[in-house]
């Protein structure tokens, strides 16, 4: 059976609702932050749907393996830089974030170049469900507050979300490391 849309469209379909969320959240109205919850919502959707596609139609290709981790990256990084801007993350957040993303994907580029298979590992499905789930309940508390802002004891809970997102990305980044130690130092030393 054909896959109705091939998911490397839905993956390019993913890219442009960041930035228009972010549009919608420096707004900073209580609508505005419904429109950037649902748009946030709808690329964690998407994210899932593209992969399942791929797989329930047997279409995994080399580039959707690369293009997918890449959209994901880009999407969440998208609003991530707008949470900065609105004041409700850090910058050593978004710079350890940056940093990880980064460096993993300098990893995949080396393991790509030696004909190595860089695994998934635990800690990046921890850390995407993380910054997933995360991201998601950030943007539940900024609509809640937008829409009840009586509820100040809520005032607090989108920085920490944002705080335990960037310890769960670190951890993931040391674990990636400390795993691949053996083929960076073997690339470093063009063995």
């Amino acid at each position: 059976m054909q896959a109705p849309i091939h998911p490397n469209v839905v993956t390019a379909l993913r890219l442009p609702l960041a930035p228009i969320a972010v549009g919608f959240m420096w707004v900073q109205t209580p609508w505005a932050y419904v429109v950037a919850a649902l748009l946030a919502l709808l690329l964690e959707i998407t994210d899932i749907l593209d992969g399942w596609m791929a797989r329930r139609y047997n279409v995994v290709s080399d580039f959707g393996k690369l293009f997918d981790p890449f959209s994901d990256a880009f999407c969440r990084f998208t609003l991530f830089l707008g949470l900065y801007a609105i004041g409700v993350a850090e910058l050593w957040m978004i710079l350890a974030i940056f940093y990880r993303d980064s460096s993993i994907s300098f990893l995949r580029t080396v393991s790509a170049v030696r004909n190595v298979v860089l695994a998934a590992r635990t800690s990046g499905k921890i850390k995407a469900v993380v910054q997933g789930v995360g991201t998601q309940l950030v943007f539940v508390l900024l609509v809640a507050l937008a829409w009840f802002p009586e509820l100040t004891w809520l005032e607090p809970l989108p920085y920490w979300t944002m705080v335990i997102v960037t310890i769960v990305t670190i951890v993931s980044f040391i674990d990636y490391f400390a795993g691949n130690f053996t083929l960076l130092r073997a690339a470093w030393n063009d063995e």
